[in-house]
């Protein structure tokens, strides 16, 4: 029988917004490393959600966050020489997108998540931070943690200490 991890437990409870503004206050370069894996593949993390609403004048959509309302752009669908189906998504002000060279997907859903990747008023990045963060094993999350100034690092363990809906 495998005994609870207090700390790891506490830091997955953390909400979005919490636990982001722990992980900056990593070390610059223990922060780029974890971004750069969290961040490798535009994701629609869930938690986001999005409506598709028609988009006069185009044949496709436009794409909506949702709670609170927000435009993040268009996605339009287009045909490869082939007759595929291939989507690509424009930006409120017009602009193509393309995240890591990448200009056209096959699924509109995945060309919604590239929209929200590169609009920052989506928070899809935030929010993958986050979930890859939470999702990590307990020895990768402690590692990870005890990167924290001691101080910071301090104050979590006495949170993760205390129980639950108690306050500090």
């Amino acid at each position: 029988m495998s005994r609870r991890d207090p700390l790891a437990a506490h830091v997955r409870r953390l909400g979005d917004q919490e636990l982001n503004e722990l992980l900056v206050q990593l070390p610059k370069p223990t922060f780029a490393a974890l971004v750069e894996v969290a961040l490798a593949q535009p994701t629609l993390p869930t938690g986001l959600l999005v409506r598709y609403e028609p988009a006069p004048g185009v044949d496709g959509w436009t794409v909506v966050a949702c709670a609170p309302r927000q435009q993040l752009g268009t996605i339009t669908r287009d045909r490869y020489p082939g007759g595929q189906v291939a989507w690509r998504a424009w930006t409120r002000a017009g602009e193509p997108v393309q995240v890591a060279g990448v200009g056209c997907w096959r699924r509109r859903g995945d060309t919604a998540a590239a929209l929200a990747w590169v609009t920052p008023a989506s928070r899809a990045r935030f929010m993958a931070l986050a979930a890859h963060v939470r999702g990590l094993a307990d020895p990768e999350l402690h590692a990870l943690l005890r990167a924290l100034p001691c101080e910071v690092f301090d104050r979590l363990l006495e949170a993760a200490d205390r129980p639950e809906g108690t306050a500090a």
